[in-house]
């Protein structure tokens, strides 16, 4: 097959109205009989319902916007990371396997909620500055990417 015949059978036909029955859009050309659809020069402006109230109309407007560009992280408290062994190095990966976090794509962020018990080896990309404090008095080790 050549690529001219390739090119035919993407090309669809446009629908020729008015042009006898056998055709399949004779008589009325599709538009039925009567009415203010059938007239020439007709458009319909979209959502129009007949003179009714239209129906966007009827509902509320929404008052500002969503970000849908957001970003959410995941809060990780110290009281949370005392839960995990000293002995592992606290990465998403370990949080997500330990069943602190739910996902790993989401960001992951640590927050100064309660102390640390023991030193341990944190390497996470966001965490607070008063939790970066108190993980340094705490004798633990920050490893930023």
């Amino acid at each position: 097959m050549q690529l001219n015949n390739l090119k035919n059978l993407q090309k669809k036909s446009k629908k020729r109205v008015g042009r006898g029955n056998g055709s399949g859009y004779g008589t009325y050309s599709g538009k039925g009989l009567k009415g203010q659809k059938s007239r020439s020069g007709f458009s319909l402006i979209p959502g129009f319902e007949g003179g009714q109230l239209r129906l966007i109309k009827k509902l509320a407007k929404l008052k500002g916007f969503k970000n849908h560009n957001k970003i959410v992280n995941q809060p990780i408290t110290l009281e949370q990371l005392n839960l995990l062994p000293s002995n592992i190095e606290i990465n998403e990966k370990n949080l997500l396997k330990h069943g602190l976090i739910k996902n790993i794509k989401t960001p992951v962020k640590i927050l100064n909620v309660g102390k640390l018990n023991s030193k341990k080896h944190i390497n996470i990309k966001n965490i607070s500055e008063t939790a970066k404090k108190s993980i340094i008095e705490s004798g633990s080790t920050i490893q930023s990417e």
